[in-house]
């Protein structure tokens, strides 16, 4: 039987993963109690982002495209992506910082990183910006165990740092500039996400056609107009449920949904 107390330890086997955000730091030291490989062959529900603080890991020991990580190099696990990895045999330790977490709607390119294995992104950070995506991860872990309401929310916007950080470090994919009507529409989206918004109304919103707009948004965000509207409702809805007293079904009419409980199944649990 696994070990309860295991549950509630996200550094050993058998922690669920069940929060929208964990975050924390693995001393591996040799032969020491964090000294095991982890071997997730059905991956997670959400990502995980990992920074090599000291020591060295190794990722994908069994397979042909195996890869050393040392100190500076980063790792992005997308969700459901099978992973395997522990300290390197020739190391003495593998310190290393992650954060586990369900990516919002608007990270879509973000998290689309160059250099793969295995659908598992890598990365080497510049020498002179390690500290800084360093002190960042160190702030989200401290964040994420606080229990005040916008605890969550402040480690969103430092991840997101780390994120858009992340991408600008990618040099073998080039920036792509957001186009500023899309952008205008997301603003008269967000502003709006209480009332039914048709494709028509933010097409002409965006001065361009119906199917440009389309067409133009998911080439940008990589999702299409309905779904990133509804995920925009679901993480405003999350905010709400934990910094007012509303219940959830008020928060659900609020947001637009008539009747949230059987005709979109919006509950608590879609809220986490």
């Amino acid at each position: 039987m696994m070990n309860q107390a295991n549950k509630l330890d996200p550094l050993k086997p058998g922690y669920p993963f069940n929060a929208h955000l964990v975050a924390g730091i693995t001393p591996i030291e040799m032969d020491g109690e964090l000294d095991f490989w982890i071997d997730r062959p059905k991956g997670l529900k959400g990502y995980i982002i990992n920074l090599t603080v000291s020591g060295s890991g190794m990722v994908f020991p069994n397979g042909g495209q195996s890869r050393q990580v040392h100190k500076g190099d980063m790792m992005l696990i997308p969700t459901r992506a099978t992973h395997d990895y522990g300290r390197h045999n020739e190391s003495e330790s593998w310190h290393h910082r992650w954060i586990y977490f369900r990516p919002r709607a608007t990270w879509t390119e973000w998290l689309d990183w160059s250099q793969t294995i295995n659908d598992v992104g890598f990365l080497t950070l510049p020498t002179d910006s390690f500290e800084v995506i360093n002190e960042l991860f160190q702030k989200i872990e401290h964040s994420s165990k606080s229990e005040t309401s916008l605890a969550e929310e402040l480690c969103l916007n430092l991840l997101e740092q780390i994120l858009i950080r992340c991408r600008k470090f990618d040099h073998a994919r080039p920036c792509i500039p957001i186009d500023q009507r899309i952008l205008r529409t997301c603003h008269f989206i967000h502003e709006n996400l209480a009332r039914e918004l048709s494709i028509c109304e933010l097409s002409h919103i965006a001065c361009m056609s119906s199917s440009r707009f389309s067409h133009l948004f998911k080439e940008q965000f990589g999702v299409s107009v309905r779904q990133w509207i509804e995920d925009q409702r679901i993480s405003l809805a999350r905010q709400l449920l934990i910094t007012s007293s509303l219940p959830v079904n008020q928060i659900a009419i609020y947001l637009g949904y008539q009747d949230a409980f059987i005709s979109h199944g919006f509950s608590k649990r879609t809220l986490v």
